[in-house]
């Protein structure tokens, strides 16, 4: 059962963490090679035009807060292009960038927290002293910048 969101509206920015630049082959993220499940399934699939559906994968909730990763679809990314998704209450926060070894992907900014997508080979030690906490080894959250 989904517990009623405490965050506001998810405000989508197009700021990637850390400057992902680049391209890379194959897989950078294991969860998304995995078959979907029920519990992957978004519950609201409205307004994510350009998502492939059947790629999105249950990350972690927090707070009545889901997160989840998926593929655009094959016309509108590159194949090292990922999206981090963020469902609450009637709707979805969606932000698609490059995921690349080694190095932090989309990021989802609101006024309450940042969410980051990260590869499976990323250095964790590095995101804990930057005051993020893993959800999820694919996932990392922090409180959000006051000001």
């Amino acid at each position: 059962m989904r517990r009623p969101p405490i965050l506001g509206p998810i405000t989508v920015g197009c700021a990637l963490l850390f400057g992902v630049t680049g391209c890379s082959a194959g897989s950078v993220i294991d969860v998304l090679q995995e078959d979907q499940t029920d519990q992957d399934i978004l519950t609201i699939q409205t307004d994510l035009d350009g998502i492939d559906l059947a790629s999105t994968r249950f990350l972690a909730e927090r707070d009545g807060v889901e997160y989840f990763v998926a593929r655009p679809l094959a016309d509108s990314g590159s194949a090292d292009t990922v999206c981090l998704l963020v469902e609450e209450g009637i709707g979805v926060g969606l932000e698609c960038g490059p995921l690349e070894p080694g190095v932090a992907g989309p990021t989802i900014r609101d006024s309450r927290i940042t969410a980051v997508l990260l590869p499976d080979d990323i250095d964790r030690n590095d995101l804990a002293d930057q005051g993020f906490e893993l959800l999820h080894p694919n996932l990392a959250i922090r409180p959000a910048d006051p000001g």
